[in-house]
């Protein structure tokens, strides 16, 4: 019976553990075994070391590890202005298909009642009078 086997994890390292790996991995001269012992006996390659350095050489003032995927981005300030319009052109809105279908009805009602329904015949019967 074949058991599938995960590779083993390593334990994330602290900012100072890193920064001592680097410190000792650099102390050792170019090309001495040494430093490929020392990454070995941490489990670490030497991509690590590179990317290290490059941080460091960036600006970062600490090697602690990075949280995955992108950097959560500020919320907007006017979002909350933006929701608040919506729904207050949302509401209108629904005001508004109301007073028209109230309108409709107003203008059904008066033509079988048979009073004028627009402006011009309503200018017209005020002026007979």
């Amino acid at each position: 019976m074949m058991t599938e086997r995960t590779p083993p994890t390593r334990p994330p390292l602290t900012a100072a553990e890193r920064r001592a790996i680097l410190n000792e991995y650099e102390s050792y001269p170019r090309g001495d075994p040494r430093r490929g012992a020392l990454l070995r006996r941490h489990g670490r390659s030497s991509s690590h070391i590179t990317k290290w350095r490059q941080r460091l050489a960036n600006g970062e003032t600490s090697l602690a590890p990075k949280a995955p995927g992108p950097a959560p981005q500020p919320p907007n300030p006017l979002a909350a202005e933006v929701a608040r319009r919506q729904r207050e052109t949302t509401r209108l809105q629904a005001a508004l298909t109301k007073a028209e279908t109230i309108i409709e009805i107003q203008k059904k009602g008066a033509t079988l009642l048979g009073l004028p329904s627009t402006p011009e015949a309503d200018a017209t019967r005020s002026s007979r009078e």
